[in-house]
């Protein structure tokens, strides 16, 4: 892209990035948890609020509900996590920005995608600040949702509004959604599929240390109820320990996970510590009593890279278990009871060679940032964008993912800066621009 206009972009990000942080700053201190994790009401205030600020830039603005019964009808896999009370209140945000061409239906050129929806806050007294409080401090912004994702909404709002300063419009559609539920099943964006909304390519807000992530984590979680034999503590050599039996499992399955990290690496995700992420999330033999335990269960979590799907795994994961049962007597006679917990995501991959990912690097070289083109070890609603909706998704934003989901979460004020003007160089070369009427 031209010198000149990119610096003029930034420019234009250098004049507003204090306005934009002080409107999230307002943003972070309007709850917006989300009712499976607590929330009282949900993402309506804040999407009021956020809304507001797309009409005054000049967006046409269109919000709904998401229809949960619509939504189990077109799509099952999502109707385990759908709320029983259904949406009311709680609407989705789209907005187009004005642009020089016109949207032909709800086709557009590039969606730019975040959720409104927080996680709950925990023990307030564990913040350094109020979760809600949304202090500067140090140069961080401290809050819940300051980095997942409201931080990745206003960067979006402020690379549109960077535009609109430089006195620019994108040429080709450009669609702004702010959506609910992400944390909780994801029917925000998937309702926007759903009544068709689409796109050339997609970038979803998530906070990913500004690295620039084509490819997103995909998720399946295995319950075990392993049995043992109770016996008297004085006689262990009886019974037969079932906590004992469990960690062969576990064994197994980390042995497995570090073969697949050898054999099956996805490049995406070479750059990273670890691409195959698994946990065991819980280890449950029941209270200590005074006898050998006799029954055993466990939670297991199974992170999924790109070229990757939930049934291949799940298959390849219970031949491991298969295995480990028939290497002893005890566990043939007694195998253990599996079942896989009803919320599989699979994994989301966008060929890094595709022109909106080689045009997003392109876009913060020109600023002079050194773009990190990986795997963003997360679920997002990527998978949705690319598995459902065939759009080729980004997903990058400010703030760091392992900072998120705790009392540490904050978002380094420079990297909103940052985060916008990169978006707005983006939007500019991958859309084109025209001076604004």
């Amino acid at each position: 892209m031209d010198a000149d206009l990119t610096a003029t972009i930034r420019r234009a990000g250098e004049e507003i990035a204090p306005d934009v942080a002080a409107r999230l700053q307002a943003g972070v201190r309007i709850d917006s948890v989300n009712p499976a994790h607590g929330g009282a009401h949900g993402e309506g205030p804040f999407q009021t609020m956020f809304a507001g600020e797309l009409e005054r830039l000049g967006c046409r603005v269109e919000t709904w509900e998401p229809d949960a019964q619509a939504l189990a009808e077109q799509y099952p896999f999502i109707r385990p996590v759908l709320p029983a009370q259904g949406f009311h209140g709680r609407p989705n945000v789209v907005a187009w920005a004005p642009s020089a061409d016109r949207p032909v239906g709800r086709s557009a050129h590039l969606i730019l995608n975040s959720h409104a929806d927080t996680v709950g806050a925990g023990d307030p007294a564990a913040w350094p600040s109020p979760p809600f409080a949304a202090a500067i401090t140090g140069g961080h912004l401290i809050g819940l949702g300051a980095a997942d994702a409201k931080g990745a909404l206003f960067t979006f709002l402020g690379a549109l509004t960077i535009l609109r300063t430089a006195g620019l419009i994108p040429r080709r559609p450009v669609a702004f959604q702010s959506v609910v539920d992400e944390e909780a099943g994801g029917a925000g964006t998937l309702d926007c599929i759903r009544r068709g909304y689409t796109a050339g390519a997609a970038v979803v807000g998530e906070p990913t240390g500004l690295a620039v992530c084509p490819g997103s984590r995909g998720s399946a979680t295995l319950v075990m109820r392993i049995a043992g034999r109770r016996a008297h503590p004085g006689e262990g050599w009886r019974g037969v320990n079932a906590v004992r039996q469990a960690w062969r499992y576990v064994e197994a399955l980390e042995a497995l996970r570090a073969e697949l990290d050898r054999t099956a690496m996805h490049p995406l995700w070479r750059p990273l510590p670890a691409g195959h992420v698994w946990n065991l999330l819980a280890l449950n033999s029941g209270p200590a009593g005074p006898a050998v335990p006799e029954a055993c269960e466990l939670h297991y979590n199974a992170g999924m890279i790109g070229g990757e799907r939930v049934p291949d795994m799940r298959r390849t994961i219970e031949d491991a278990i298969a295995r480990v049962t028939a290497a002893d007597p005890w566990t043939v006679d007694h195998p253990p009871r599996l079942r896989w917990l009803d919320r599989p995501m699979d994994p989301a991959v966008t060929d890094p060679d595709h022109p909106a990912v080689t045009a997003f690097a392109a876009a913060g070289r020109a600023l002079g940032e050194t773009p990190a083109v990986q795997g963003f070890s997360a679920i997002t609603d990527a998978r949705y964008l690319v598995n459902t909706g065939g759009i080729p998704t980004i997903n990058f934003g400010p703030g760091e993912i392992h900072r998120c989901h705790s009392p540490e979460e904050m978002l380094p004020v420079d990297d909103l800066r940052r985060a916008m003007t990169w978006v707005a160089v983006f939007v500019a070369d991958y859309c084109g621009v025209a001076r604004r009427p």
